[in-house]
């Protein structure tokens, strides 16, 4: 936590919001700060930021989705496109720093983190929205306090350390495949392989992986390539069999069964989504975005088609 606490006074107790599928919000300029989460369906959310003297800094884009708080600065500009498929719900609360305390620089602050990194963060966003329904006159001093101690625990919490740390024999097995991806970019790499490579039995690897991330080390690899290819649809004009070579499925056909399990929809279907899609969904509730961003760092190094890491 930082060294001295700030003083915050909120506008008003936690809000929930409803947006019909497809609807949008925003261009705004925000006179205050606002703490957000989604409860149900997802957005785009982007962010025009200015520095003091109101001079624009740079253009930020997000996915928000359920499990992701968001944290919009005083200033900055900024919309929402909402998921075009189903209805979206989000709680927001809007406040006023008055003494900013030990919170350091506000140019320097995240815009979105896990709600359960750390899970204090999830328990605040629950008690938070439990006094939604409470008169705020009654309140309002308590969820100063509670808004200011998020604010610090969004800020200055441990990052999900233990989420970014790997056990040895994965960590083996990791760097083995990273230096094969680099080489000759992603492609299958056979059980055994990857035993050998983590020095231990192919049943001790399954053991392992299906403890720490509920699958197979080579249902794991499969995902973050797919993770890949979800990036490509989204970001580039590869055409789905380029995409699919590229990322080291033999034809269209098999990547397309491959990505439709992995993600729900097929290529196709992901890709006309666009904006409002997470290609990373399956690593991360996997828990294997650290496992990922090594090893697509390693692909791009020599075959990228796009700078996939960028969203890691």
């Amino acid at each position: 936590m930082t060294s001295r606490p700030p003083v915050i006074s909120v506008n008003s107790v936690v809000q929930v919001a409803d947006y019909p599928p497809g609807a949008t919000y925003g261009p705004r300029t925000l006179p205050n700060y606002e703490l957000l989460w989604i409860l149900s369906g997802s957005a785009r959310w982007r962010t025009e930021v200015y520095d003091d003297a109101g001079v624009r800094q740079a253009t930020v884009e997000e996915d928000l989705r359920p499990g992701i708080v968001a944290l919009a600065r005083r200033g900055n500009r900024d919309a929402y496109i909402w998921d075009c498929d189903r209805p979206s719900r989000h709680a927001y609360v809007h406040f006023q720093i008055e003494d900013f305390g030990g919170l350091g620089d506000a140019s320097s602050w995240p815009s979105v983190r896990s709600q359960s990194d750390p899970s204090l963060l999830d328990g605040l966003c629950t008690y938070l929205l439990d006094l939604a329904g409470v008169p705020s006159s009654s309140v309002r001093g308590h969820s100063d306090r509670l808004v200011a101690t998020m604010l610090e625990v969004f800020l200055s919490a441990p990052a999900g350390q233990s989420r970014e740390e790997m056990p040895d024999a994965v960590r083996r097995l990791v760097d083995h495949v990273a230096t094969v991806w680099a080489r000759s970019g992603p492609r299958i790499i056979s059980v055994p392989e990857l035993a050998a490579a983590a020095n231990l039995s192919a049943g001790h690897l399954h053991r392992l992986f299906r403890e720490r991330y509920a699958c197979g080390p080579a249902y794991a690899l499969d995902l973050i390539r797919l993770a890949r290819a979800a990036t490509a649809l989204l970001r580039t004009n590869a055409t789905i069999a380029e995409i699919a070579s590229d990322c080291g499925y033999s034809n269209p056909y098999h990547f397309s069964r491959r990505f439709s399990l992995a993600y729900g929809q097929p290529p196709g279907s992901f890709r006309r989504r666009r904006q409002l899609t997470d290609p990373l969904a399956p690593v991360r509730e996997a828990g294997l975005l650290p496992v990922a961003r090594r090893l697509l760092e390693a692909a791009l190094s020599e075959t990228a088609v796009h700078p996939l890491t960028t969203l890691l």
